[in-house]
């Protein structure tokens, strides 16, 4: 016969050379109960004193089994398909954290202050109290934070704040160039002017003054 119970308390013991969790459950009616946690291998978890559990005899004389838990804490939240595994405070039992593995193929982890989002398609988007970080699955890669942005677009051109650089190395900016020096292997041109080989008229009449003077 299986019977809801309530969590009294939790213990990691080892019980003939196997490391097993006993728990002690008040069954509602009679003597307290410890009971073996029972749940698939490879699952580890720590039940809450807040938490339910469905008790079970076994076929071992006084022998009780933990088969399954109920959080009435926190919302069920998953849908059809999905699978939710999430972290609990120790006192409230309230989730901290969690990692739900979405029917459409995405897979979310997150806490209360940012989280990653593992899109369908491969693509990735990093949110943090600060800035988000978004890896398409096209190639190209976006960031922000408060006071600027930068994309490297899927044809190689990078932005940030507005400046261009593309594949060739051209830079295109949209404001003013502010440097100490401005070096060029071969020369350069401002509005139309070409620095290095232009002359400047002069004298009556006019003449030049030679190339670059």
């Amino acid at each position: 016969m299986s019977q809801i119970t309530k969590i009294l308390s939790v213990a990691r013991v080892t019980r003939n050379d196997s490391k097993i969790t006993d728990v002690t459950i008040d069954p509602g009616g009679g003597a307290n109960k410890t009971a073996e946690d029972f749940r698939p291998a490879g699952d580890d978890a720590h039940p809450l004193t807040t938490d339910f559990a469905l008790a079970s005899a076994t076929q071992r004389s006084g022998g009780e089994a933990v088969i399954g838990y109920l959080d009435p804490v926190n919302e069920p939240k998953a849908q059809p398909g999905d699978k939710r595994i999430y972290g609990r405070d120790v006192e409230s039992g309230a989730q901290v954290c969690e990692v739900w593995l979405k029917n459409d193929g995405s897979v979310l982890v997150s806490n209360e202050n940012g989280s990653v989002l593992l899109r369908s398609d491969g693509g990735t988007l990093v949110t943090t109290p600060e800035s988000t970080f978004d890896a398409k699955a096209d190639g190209s890669i976006k960031g922000a934070n408060g006071s600027g942005q930068f994309e490297l677009q899927t044809g190689g051109d990078f932005v940030v704040n507005g400046v261009t650089i593309d594949t060739g190395g051209n830079i295109t900016t949209p404001a003013a160039v502010n440097a100490d020096s401005v070096a060029a292997t071969t020369s350069s041109t401002a509005a139309g002017l070409e620095l290095a080989g232009h002359t400047h008229l002069a004298g009556t009449p006019p003449g030049s003054t030679g190339p670059n003077q």
